[in-house]
């Protein structure tokens, strides 16, 4: 195709902040049509990228509309039937964390994107950063992990959990992800504590977890925290990396003092974390056919992880 037509559904602060802007950098990529509930929201952001074709029934866009891909950027609460509607209308699909609001949702819409002979995509853009990428790159060419560390804390003790769901399901998992990312390798085994600190709902998490190649996988997540921080540490055969996300990393290799340093790119999070490598990856897919690194399939195990440390297993 000499370009892909992507459609979206959602209009919201958070699309037009990252996706948007994205696909509207690729040459090779058109909007062709947006989506949204909201008819000012969805007014603005056509406006701002000239797009004729515009819809308060995302059934209509897929019925009128020849797109080769969807952006479904919603809340994780209507997601699942937005999501199934466009695989049977057999059109890819980008989607944001979490990939529902239940395991079973996520294992839904990945039998339905099976069925359909296309695949689904998840915004887990962690894995998609340059520092973490390169770090992990580095301390796995000398074999396999031994041991990871996430650590994601937020000050939110003002303010309520978002959409009133789990905070570990609809952000933490950010983390979550990564960690089994940077673990390369699937959980075997769990063992958690999950704590209300100075909040009625819980807001701490702290998790060991065994991975099936060996490595023990250490999460840290704390809402009642001082500010937002986010770190990683990957230890393997001789070499750690101590991951600033997404800022920088160090790297020590065989116990030499002076460790390489990685940096990110672009100051600008829309690099540095991975939302354009994950929308040009998720293009690269469409153009392909290729499954993409996180994929619904993938994100399955995740959630799993998810209610393994939450203790739904």
């Amino acid at each position: 195709m000499s370009e892909v037509r992507v459609g979206f559904v959602g209009a919201g602060a958070f699309a037009n902040a990252m996706h948007y802007p994205d696909l509207a950098e690729m040459p090779d990529v058109t909007i062709a049509a947006i989506c949204d509930i909201d008819e000012e929201r969805l007014a603005a952001t056509a406006n701002q990228y000239g797009v004729a074709a515009r819809y308060t029934d995302h059934r209509r866009m897929l019925a009128e509309q020849d797109l080769d891909a969807v952006y479904v950027v919603m809340p994780p609460m209507g997601l699942t039937p937005t999501v199934l509607d466009c695989f049977a209308a057999g059109k890819p699909v980008f989607m944001e964390k979490p990939p529902g609001v239940t395991t079973e949702e996520t294992r839904q819409m990945a039998e339905a994107a099976r069925r359909s002979g296309v695949f689904g995509m998840v915004g887990f853009n962690r894995r998609y950063a340059d520092v973490v990428r390169n770090a992990r790159e580095r301390v796995l060419a000398a074999g396999p992990p031994s041991m990871v560390m996430a650590e994601f804390h937020k000050n939110m003790l003002h303010e309520g959990p978002y959409y009133g769901l789990s905070i570990l399901r609809t952000d933490i998992i950010h983390v979550v992800d990564a960690m089994r990312y940077l673990a390369d390798g699937d959980s075997v085994g769990v063992h958690a504590y999950v704590d209300r600190a100075y909040a009625e709902w819980p807001n701490s998490f702290s998790a060991l977890v065994r991975f099936d190649n060996g490595a023990v996988g250490i999460l840290a997540a704390n809402r009642a925290a001082g500010s937002r921080y986010e770190r990683f540490e990957l230890h393997g055969r001789g070499v750690s990396a101590y991951i600033r996300a997404p800022e920088s990393a160090e790297v020590f290799t065989d116990g030499v003092a002076q460790p390489m340093a990685l940096t990110a790119p672009h100051p600008n999070p829309r690099l540095s974390y991975g939302y354009y490598a994950e929308d040009r990856h998720f293009i690269h897919c469409v153009r392909s056919r290729q499954k993409p690194l996180t994929s619904l399939d993938d994100a399955v195990r995740t959630m799993e992880l998810v209610d393994a440390i939450e203790g739904r297993l």
